[in-house]
């Protein structure tokens, strides 16, 4: 499961991206009329104004599934109710989409609350990760972070600005990654492609290593564009092809090395035979 948040200043816009599309249904809505986009609009609006300084007062959220996991009508419904509940929302809408080959959801909430208070969005995209991995484990949902980026059930003629350039960046690296034996000749061959790549190695005092791809440019984190491509899964990743590909070479050297080390485990001389 994948939750997505971002802050905004149209109602107007939000309601209508989320509405006036094909497959979009409306499962819940509290305090707003659902009979038309109009209406809802005017719903948001109207609370907002009790709090007219609050500039970006559109919460909008997005919460969607790996294509394995059986979801139901009434499940998005629980798990919309424990969103609003943590972050405290009390005026939303529920709409659900089915598109991309994917069934997903959004949550369109106000940020100003009935009395006026402002509803906070600090850390709320850590915020929503965290408790994604708690969703999960509560629903038994496939974890976000076994999902990866699924390139053929993504629409990627409708990516936009910096959800574009992560994509081409993600598609360059499954591309070249089988073709490389280390980061730095990654890096190189990600060049063609029109992305520099900056490798952070860990040393002493850093608290981990890290890597950042540029296109266009935007730079990324390795981890921002999908968790696969932080610097640790990248080395790990690296490390398996190049196992892989000596053993290839070589048929039967893993059970080999096996051998030799449990010999020398037991403390015994693989250069010598023994009489029992």
């Amino acid at each position: 499961m994948i939750i997505k948040v971002k802050t905004g200043s149209s109602f107007g816009g939000c309601v209508r991206y989320n509405l006036e599309r094909d497959k979009a249904e409306i499962l819940q809505a509290e305090g707003v009329r659902a009979d038309s986009a109009q209406h809802m609009i005017d719903d948001f609006n109207r609370v907002r104004k009790i709090n007219p300084d609050l500039g970006k007062a559109v919460w909008h959220t997005s919460i969607s599934f790996a294509p394995e996991d059986k979801v139901s009508e009434q499940l998005m419904k629980d798990i919309a109710k424990d969103y609003v509940d943590k972050f405290k929302l009390e005026q939303y809408a529920i709409i659900r989409h089915v598109d991309q080959g994917q069934t997903h959801f959004h949550i369109v909430g106000n940020r100003v609350g009935y009395d006026g208070h402002t509803i906070s969005d600090q850390y709320c995209a850590k915020r929503g990760v965290e408790l994604s991995e708690r969703l999960e484990t509560k629903y038994e949902l496939t974890p976000s972070r076994t999902v990866g980026k699924r390139l053929n059930l993504t629409h990627t003629d409708k990516l936009q600005g910096k959800d574009k350039l992560k994509y081409e960046i993600y598609k360059a690296v499954q591309k070249e990654l089988p073709q490389s034996k280390s980061l730095e000749e990654l890096k190189t061959n990600l060049q063609k492609h029109g992305i520099t790549t900056e490798i952070k190695p860990w040393i002493e005092g850093r608290k981990s290593a890290g890597i950042t791809f540029a296109i266009d440019g935007k730079a990324f984190n390795g981890s921002a564009v999908d968790k696969t491509l932080s610097h640790s899964q990248l080395t790990t990743a690296l490390e398996n092809i190049l196992k892989n590909t000596v053993q290839n070479v070589v048929p039967g050297l893993s059970q080999a090395i096996k051998v030799v080390k449990i010999g020398k485990a037991l403390g015994g001389d693989q250069g010598h035979g023994h009489s029992m």
